[in-house]
């Protein structure tokens, strides 16, 4: 049963990386009825699954044969429904504090700086925070951006948007959905993204809910758009905001700073995903005994268990073990 928060605790369980590990630590922690809340840098779930290679399938994880990477997470997300975890997104995790035997994690978010009490932490950074790849075009724009915005605050502007990866295939439609005036372009003729999401690219293409021009190679930004050259024709494209999509770089330094006994890229841990700091576990890529398997189906086994370990820290009263799901119900 899902126990009530003390007064001066924001989560029972605080996760973070929204990732597959973070995201089935969060299942399980909640499941268990505690209150867990999901931390991750970017503004969608998913980590590299989504911000990489949403498209591509993947192979190893048990009981989706050949799913699509971005079916994979909406999954998980799926799981959530109905348990009490919350996902906060554009949000950076970056100081680890102790407070008495609680934990505080300071953080960076889109209302700015602020501290999360929890009773256990659980590290699931995977490669680390999805920055996005800087932009080195030539030329002044007013507003030139790396990442994608909120839809809604871009709606009625003209919006050019320079990229092949599935982010650029989404954002213009999301924009275009939202009211913003989209142009979509890339140095080849082809776009990556779900079967789903290029079906309705060449829809709104063909109907004229966007413009696609490819290929096309961005040669300036100016104070008014951008100039291009299309099939080898100089051409010039006005825009309020130009998008310059090249997908992501982890960055683990926000968090390396937590003293955890770092071992390059890695997080020592014992038995349940237990650190060096007691009530702080780690799961995923970020962990040290998984080795070099940097895979999914590992990652989703090192969560379980770890959330179950945090479940206990928090609540002794909670046994390690779960049980089986089979004899349980969520409501």
């Amino acid at each position: 049963m899902n126990a009530p928060l003390p007064p001066d605790r924001d989560a029972d369980v605080l996760i973070v990386g929204a990732g597959p590990a973070g995201l089935h630590a969060a299942f399980y922690a909640a499941w268990r009825g505690l209150n867990v809340t999901v931390l991750d840098a970017r503004h969608e779930p998913g980590g590299q699954l989504t911000a990489l290679y949403p498209d591509r399938r993947v192979y190893d994880v048990p009981g989706l044969p050949a799913a699509p990477a971005a079916d994979v997470i909406a999954g998980l997300v799926r799981q959530l429904d109905g348990l009490p975890a919350q996902l906060h997104l554009n949000t950076l995790a970056r100081t680890l504090e102790a407070d008495g035997e609680e934990w505080r994690v300071g953080t960076l978010g889109p209302h700015g700086p602020r501290t999360y009490r929890a009773g256990a932490v659980i590290l699931a950074a995977g490669l680390g925070a999805l920055r996005p790849r800087e932009a080195r075009v030539p030329g002044t724009h007013p507003d030139v951006r790396t990442d994608v915005p909120d839809p809604a605050a871009l709606a009625g502007r003209r919006v050019l948007i320079v990229g092949g990866v599935p982010q650029a295939t989404r954002a213009a439609l999301e924009l275009a959905q939202a009211g913003a005036q989209v142009t979509l372009t890339h140095r080849r003729a082809g776009f990556r993204g779900s079967p789903a999401d290029l079906d309705a690219l060449a829809e709104a293409g063909h109907t004229g809910r966007l413009d696609v021009l490819a290929p096309a190679v961005l040669l300036n930004v100016t104070p008014t758009g951008a100039a291009l050259t299309v099939d080898g024709q100089p051409r010039d494209v006005p825009a309020d905001t130009v998008l310059i999509l090249n997908g992501y770089l982890p960055d683990l330094t926000p968090v390396q700073g937590w003293p955890l006994g770092w071992q390059g890229e890695y997080v020592p841990d014992g038995v349940g995903g237990r650190t060096a700091l007691s009530g702080v576990f780690v799961a995923g890529d970020v962990a040290a005994s998984g080795q070099d398997f940097k895979l999914i189906s590992v990652g989703l086994a090192q969560a379980a268990v770890a959330a179950n370990h945090a479940a206990h820290h928090v609540r002794p009263d909670l046994r390690v073990r779960p049980g089986h799901s089979s004899e349980k119900r969520l409501s």
